[in-house]
């Protein structure tokens, strides 16, 4: 590599380079309980794109509650809540990486 930055272990091996490829973040957003939300994100054209789940609050002792589904097609993310089940609010997490 010419340019860019290589970080190695006390051992003298590469750790991690700039040529490496990792999951960089793209975006954050909540979504209400029992809610739908759905972003087109253009930017990320011909990225690989993931979402993770985060409840933003534990249900209560004894009580059960669903994290919403997440689907990724394309640059799109949607958010819906399991068919027949209430679902928490929550915490989305949007990465993306090239392929």
């Amino acid at each position: 590599m010419s340019y860019g930055l290589s970080i190695f272990k006390s051992d003298g091996s590469l750790g991690f380079s700039t040529s490496d490829i990792t999951w960089q973040f793209l975006d954050q957003f909540v979504v209400s309980a029992n809610a739908s939300f759905s972003h087109n994100y253009t930017e990320a054209s011909g990225l690989e794109i993931i979402a993770q789940r985060q409840l933003f609050d534990s249900p209560p002792n004894s009580q059960e509650d669903y994290v919403p589904n997440v689907t990724v097609s394309g640059t799109t993310v949607s958010v819906a809540p399991q068919s027949g089940l209430s679902s928490s609010k929550c915490v989305i997490i949007v990465m993306a990486k090239d392929t």
